[in-house]
């Protein structure tokens, strides 16, 4: 071999010996960054940890020339001595910091693992010295690791050069320290290349220099003085620069320098035997040269598949390219890496996989992102570096490590621990830690916020406990031993803590979280809260209880709660007396269903449980019978309220009793009265008029002008008696909803023109001029017609009679929106303004006088009221002094249906032709007289007095139409309906009775009340009728 190639040859071996060191080195790197992973994940890392994680990387094995993996922390001078207490109290008992130096900071290695190797190195400042000081600053200032010169290790006894590397661990933007590795020089270098020794020896140095205070290592212990290859070179190791020097060996010079063995022999008589002796000689020289060749060739392809094998099972991705950075090799860490297939990743370009980010782009623990061949996203820490082949190709070996998995856990950490403070600071809540053993604490940020204290007062603890009140030191105390003497789980207490010269109530929650070996406690973590406002609102819900069970107590109507299921959880003493029940038994297994009969029960759980599901806070209000524990029933207004009890999750019921029984009773009275009063004197009443109207209708030409005059009289005096009747009558109907109104659609135009028609004479009398306004198109509201002409005659009259004579008194209908406006205006005094604020009130007249000067009871505008408000209405008025008055009232407006007739169209009365056959059930026998003379010109009257005398006649004749009274002497003419329906399915049912209250029938094709109803309106009905029905 010629001497050039031999001297390439020694080039490569050399440079794959340098990269074997650069290759040791990165891998003591990423357990370095390990190492910083470890403690991101870990919430609090101690001394266990590192041994753990030194134990599972196998230090000594896989880590050869590693003495071990630790941490170093930045401490102020004037925090060491706590910094010695905290580490003491953490298990290691024999820590101190050493050598003592005049630094500020100091660089304290907290701890390093393994221990046993190690000892000696465990609190050592190694800011004690300036190169292991600079370089912990420069991996700090540049967030790189960094290598120190070169350094005698404290824990190594041989003297050999060593150094640390140092790698910064940043928290955010905060220096916690540097993960750093301890190493001698040997160890590091020392059998890193099989070749060593055999076809080469090395020397490193510190430095550029190659002098021997700077060498780190030597692999020989003779010196060359001639050597025929050699190969120098000056790299960069983590910010320091290293000088290596190689040197071929004799074996080196040997196999791969080529020389001529021949050996001039003087002599022409020797030269045959020579010449055979060097041909054997020739022959076992290239037969050595064969097998060291062979034996190279063995060991350089075992190295290499050594190599090989080890690469590509590494559990660190490991890539190398080419000049145009595509990939050549990537073992299989590297593939599963980017999620590909065996091989997959040949040749495809570097840059599809990895994106190098910039200094400033770059974070501690990753300094490029990568793309997986699936589309994830990863973190990397990516480290690479350059080379040359033998062949002169240029190589890039990447070395990388997904460090997502920890970016993402340092991340979650960093979001936890801030949701942790800020859901602390927003719910202001403190926390504490007290070492049970020393008596110091630990306090939250929120603590110290709580309690006003400085965040950089120290012991804090001994001024909480001097601001304690006097009187709630003992029992906090004893709280706190009974604790940790294992009597109760959590000590938990309420307490004064003086803020100045006020004092705020404090609660604190702490539980013992260790204990020693014989349940000694030794730590005891817990919170506190300011409880003031909470202590204050519940001593004034007690205050506010204590009241209400006074009152409930004292109350003189029913009061309980109840649950759920109806079952009584409270009840007061007047709700005993109404039920007859004690307290005592109501409140054991005591259901509202047995007190109210079922169909009430029923009635009262629908409507309850339907209002509660939508949502509204309605109070329930119904009046129920009661049975009493007696066997009687007594009647109660019930106010039932509901409230949802989130601590049981379900609603509670609040139920108000009021006993009505007497009310009940006096309606009773008072409902008979009105039904005596109403028969007693809506019959008579009636009859009077139709008598008088008859008398005036047969007579008018027959009888002189006085007599005629005397019936007028007559006939005027009975409309107003009954006027006043009905207003006394229907007053407390009509406002308490017993009277139903029958609405229909009615034609509001056309029923203020007939108000105007019926109330001319009335106006002609008090010498005034009904006028109409109306709009152009039809307004139809839903009414009872009858109801509304009663409305519309009582403000017609009234403004009638409170006008200046021969002025106008105008009616005026307007549409607004939804609703139709009536308004009644005349001139005259107006309202007087003390009598404005009871007009509408019953019995209410300006002036005591007016009751004989204009007529009326003071009932008629109360009932107007009423009236427009069954109708859904508004009323009210407006009045000037000597000038105008106007009264107004609003109706809802409805939609006449197609074909629909309002109820004020009135069909013509028929022509007198076929005879009627009627048949009326009526005990006054004049009333009945009057009725049969008012329709005998068209129907001849069949009168009976009782109920069962007009069974006998149902069965015996056929009935055009058949009146009946409700209420006759032997019974309710209601029973009669079913059996007339079946015996005369084709005869026309009119009730004309003095009940203004019962209900509709919808078998009754008329219902009239006596004081309500003329003759001719009698006429019309029965003939109306009885003609639609032929």
């Amino acid at each position: 071999m010629s001497k050039a190639a031999a001297n390439a040859e020694f080039q490569r071996i050399t440079d794959v010996a340098l990269q074997k060191l650069k290759t040791r080195l990165d891998v003591y790197l990423q357990s370095l960054n390990g190492a910083a992973g470890m403690m991101r994940a870990s919430e609090n890392t101690e001394a266990d940890d590192f041994e753990m994680f030194a134990s599972s990387l196998n230090v000594k094995e896989s880590l050869p020339g590693i003495n071990g993996i630790g941490f170093i922390e930045p401490v102020p001078a004037d925090e060491v001595p706590e910094f010695v207490a905290g580490m003491r109290e953490a298990g290691i008992q024999s820590f101190t910091v050493h050598p003592e130096t005049e630094s500020d900071i100091k660089y304290i290695i907290k701890y390093i693992a393994p221990m046993d190797i190690n000892a000696a190195a465990v609190g050592l400042d190694i800011s004690f010295e300036r190169g292991r000081r600079e370089t912990a600053d420069r991996a700090r200032e540049t967030g790189l690791p960094q290598l120190t010169p070169r350094i005698l290790l404290v824990q190594d006894d041989t003297a050999q050069p060593g150094f640390l590397l140092l790698q910064p661990y940043f928290e955010g933007v905060d220096l916690k320290g540097w993960v750093y590795a301890p190493f001698v020089g040997r160890n590091l270098l020392e059998g890193l290349n099989p070749e060593e020794g055999r076809l080469f020896d090395f020397e490193v140095y510190d430095g550029i220099a190659a002098h021997n205070d700077a060498l780190i290592y030597s692999s020989h212990e003779h010196e060359y003085t001639d050597t025929l290859y050699s190969a120098d070179y000056t790299v960069e190791m983590f910010g320091r620069q290293w000088t290596l020097h190689y040197h071929s060996t004799e074996l080196f010079n040997e196999t791969f320098t080529t020389r001529t063995p021949f050996l001039v022999l003087v002599g022409g008589l020797l030269l045959s035997l020579m010449l055979a002796f060097a041909m054997r000689a020739l022959r076992m020289r290239n037969e050595s040269l064969r097998e060291i060749a062979t034996l190279r060739k063995k060991k350089i392809s075992a190295r290499e598949e050594e190599n090989r094998s080890l690469v590509e099972n590494t559990v660190v991705a490991v890539m190398i390219l080419d000049s145009d950075r595509k990939i050549v090799f990537a073992n299989h860490a590297a593939t599963s890496c980017f999620d590909g297939k065996r091989d997959g990743l040949h040749g495809l370009s570097f840059s599809d996989f990895v994106t190098e980010l910039s200094e400033d782009e770059s974070r501690p623990n990753y300094n490029a992102l990568g793309h997986t061949m699936t589309g994830r996203e990863l973190f990397i820490d990516l480290h690479t570096n350059g080379w040359v082949t033998s062949s002169g190709k240029r190589r890039t070996t990447v070395i990388l490590r997904d460090v997502t998995t920890d970016v993402e856990i340092a991340n979650e950490l960093v979001i936890t621990k801030q949701r942790f403070d800020a859901a602390l600071s927003g719910s202001q809540i403190g926390v504490f830690e007290i070492d049970l053993k020393t008596g110091r604490s630990v306090v939250s940020h929120t603590w110290r916020d709580i309690m006003d204290i400085k965040q950089d007062v120290e012991n804090p603890q001994d001024i909480f406990m001097e601001r304690i009140h006097p009187e709630d030191m003992t029992m906090l105390l004893e709280a706190d031993r009974r604790c940790i003497r294992g009597e109760t789980v959590r000590s938990i207490a309420e307490y004064r803590v003086a803020f100045g010269t006020n004092w705020r109530w404090m609660r604190s929650d702490a539980v013992v979280v260790q204990r020693d070996d014989d349940g000694n406690a030794l730590r005891m973590v817990g919170t506190q809260t300011d409880v003031t406002e909470l202590r204050h609102s519940r001593n004034a819900l007690e205050a506010s209880e204590k009241r209400f069970r006074v009152v409930l107590e004292a109350a003189p109507v029913g009061m309980a709660t109840l649950n759920s299921g109806g079952y009584f959880i409270g009840v007061n003493p007047a709700l005993t007396e109404l039920t007859g029940y004690s307290d005592i038994e109501m409140l054991k297994d005591f259901n509202l269903d047995r007190i109210i009969p079922k169909d009430d029960m029923d009635r009262m759980i629908e409507a309850v449980l339907s209002t509660v599901r939508a949502g509204n806070q309605d109070v329930y209000r119904e009046e129920f019978r009661i049975r009493h524990k007696s066997g009687g029933h007594r009647w109660g207004l019930f106010n039932i309220t509901w409230n949802y009890d989130k601590n049981i999750g379900s609603y509670v019921y609040i139920a108000q009793v009021v006993d009505i029984t007497d009310k009940k009773k006096m309606e009773q009275i008072k409902s008979e009265f009105v039904s005596t009063v109403s028969h007693e004197l809506r019959t008579p009443l009636t009859s009077i008029k139709g008598a008088l109207g008859l008398i005036e209708l047969a007579a008018r030409d027959k009888l002189p002008p006085s007599a005629l005059r005397l019936v007028q009289i007559a006939q005027s005096n009975s409309d107003r008696l009954t006027d006043i009747v009905n207003d006394i009558l229907d007053l407390e109907k009509i406002s308490s909803g017993e009277i139903s109104f029958s609405m229909v659609d009615v034609d509001l135009c056309a029923l203020v023109q007939s108000a105007q028609s019926e109330m001319m004479p009335f106006a002609v009398t008090h010498k005034t001029k009904l006028e109409l306004v109306l709009p152009k198109d039809e307004l139809h509201i839903a009414a009872d017609s009858g109801r509304m002409m009663q409305v519309m005659a009582n403000l017609i009259s009234n403004a009638c009679k409170y006008s200046y004579e021969d002025t106008d008194v105008t009616v005026t209908v307007e549409k607004r929106d939804d609703v139709a406006v009536v308004y009644v205006q005349n001139i005259g005094p107006g309202v007087p303004e003390s009598f404005k604020g009871r007009i509408f009130q019953r019995f209410s007249q300006a002036d005591g006088s007016d009751t004989r000067a204009k007529g009326g009871t003071g009932l008629g505008l109360n009932i107007t009221r009423e009236i427009v408000w069954r109708h859904g209405g508004e009323i009210g008025f407006e009045s000037t002094p000597e000038g105008p008055t106007i009264f107004w009232f609003t109706c809802p407006i409805t939609q006449l249906s197609e074909g629909q007739v309002p109820a004020t169209e009135k069909l013509p009365r028929p022509v007198p032709g076929k005879r009627l056959k009627v048949l009326h059930l009526e005990d006054d026998e004049d009333f009945a007289e009057v009725i049969r003379a008012g329709i005998s010109a068209y129907a001849d009257v069949h009168n009976v007095t009782r109920i069962r005398n007009t069974r006998g006649l149902l069965s015996d004749e056929a009935w055009d139409v058949i009146i009946l009274d409700w209420t006759v002497p032997d019974g309710d003419a209601s029973g009669l309906l079913d059996e007339i329906k079946e015996k005369q399915p084709n005869a026309r049912i009119v009730v004309l009775t003095s009940d203004a209250v019962r209900a509709k029938d919808e078998r009754v094709s008329e219902h009239m009340v006596k004081s309500h109803a003329d003759m001719n309106r009698i006429i019309d009905c029965v003939i109306n009728f009885a003609e639609n029905g032929a």
